[in-house]
Formats: structure tokens, sequence, C-alpha cells
């Protein structure tokens, strides 16, 4: 065997893991895009009596000093 020849098996293995990888990538970003395009069309009512992050930082919640 000569320091030219092509070790094919670990070639092979190589592409398995990539292309699964790739599979699990391509599966996440479906995953995310489908589940983004579900909060668009059913918009969650905002709760009474929880600050935003701005309202949160500034100390003040609905015009009242925590």
């Amino acid at each position: 065997m000569g320091h030219h020849d092509v070790v094919w098996s670990v070639i092979i293995l190589l592409c398995c893991g990539l292309s699964f990888t790739a599979y699990c990538v391509a599966y996440i970003l479906i995953l995310a895009s489908k589940e983004m395009s579900e909060d668009e069309q059913v918009p969650q009512p905002r709760q009474e009596g929880i600050c935003g992050k701005q309202e949160a930082e500034s100390g003040k919640c609905h015009g009242k000093e925590s």
C-alpha cells in the first residue's frame, strides 16, 4: 500500500457523519421556521401585571415604583 492510496472506509465514514449532521441542522431549522410561523398566526395576549423588560430595569411597573 503506497502513500497515495485512499482509505475509503474513512472517507465513507466522514461522508455519513457529515450528511447526518446536515440532516440534523436542516431538521432543527425547519422546526424553528414552523414554530415561528405558528407564533405569527396566533398572537399571544399580553398578561396584565407583568412588567416589560425596560419597565423592570427602570424599577417601574405600570406607573408604580417597586
